[in-house]
C-alpha cells in the first residue's frame, strides 16, 4: 500500500483525505456549491452526510489503490481538495480538483495539482495523467495549461454533469515524458 503521507508545498499542506477531515472538508465546499455544482457532480447533492461518507471512502479507496485523494490546507483552513482517479488502465490517471471560492485566483489549484502530479508520477509511476475541462470552464483550461499538459481534443458530453447526462470538455493529456521537456 502507498504510505499516506502528507505533501508539503511552499504554501500549501495536503493531507490524505479520511474520516477525519470530513467536517472541515464539508465546511469548505458549502461556501462555494454554487461554484461548483455546474463542474463537478457530486457538488450537485452534497451535504454533511455525503461529505463524510465520501471522506470515509477515500480511505479505503486509498487502499485499493484506485483513488488518492487529498485535502489541501492553507495553513489551518481547508481550502479545497484534489485527487488523482485511476481507472481500470494500468498505470493511468485522471486528475481533479478545487479550491474554495473564497481562496481562487491565488494559484493553488496550480500548486497543489503539480504536488499530485509529481507523486502520481514519481510514487504511483504513472506514464500518463489526464485532466478534463468544461469548454466554458476557462479557469479549469488555465491550470492544465499552467502544469503543461496538451489538450488533445474536445469531448462531446464527455464530463458527467450529475443529471444524467454530460456537459462538453476538452481532454487534456500528460506523460511522463512531457516532464523533461
Amino acid at each position: 500500500m502507498i504510505p499516506r503521507d502528507p505533501i508539503l508545498t511552499a504554501r500549501l499542506r495536503l493531507e490524505p483525505i479520511g474520516a477525519e477531515h470530513a467536517e472541515a472538508l464539508w465546511e469548505s465546499s458549502s461556501t462555494s456549491l454554487d461554484e461548483l455544482r455546474p463542474w463537478l457532480p457530486w457538488a450537485r447533492s452534497a451535504g454533511p452526510a455525503t461529505t463524510k461518507e465520501f471522506a470515509e471512502r477515500s480511505e479505503v479507496s486509498w487502499a485499493a489503490d484506485t483513488d488518492y485523494a487529498f485535502v489541501v490546507f492553507e495553513e489551518d483552513l481547508l481550502v479545497g481538495g484534489v485527487g488523482l482517479h485511476t481507472p481500470r488502465i494500468e498505470r493511468l490517471g485522471e486528475l481533479g480538483y478545487w479550491i474554495r471560492t473564497d481562496r481562487t485566483g491565488r494559484g493553488y489549484s496550480t500548486e497543489a495539482s503539480a504536488a499530485v502530479l509529481a507523486f502520481g508520477f514519481d510514487t504511483l509511476g504513472m506514464y500518463r495523467i489526464e485532466l478534463r475541462a468544461g469548454v466554458e470552464n476557462l479557469a479549469s483550461q488555465r491550470v492544465a495549461e499552467k502544469l503543461g499538459f496538451t489538450r488533445e481534443g474536445t469531448l462531446r458530453q464527455g464530463c458527467p454533469s450529475g443529471e444524467g447526462d454530460g456537459y462538453d470538455c476538452h481532454l487534456y493529456g500528460l506523460l511522463t515524458s512531457d516532464r523533461d521537456v
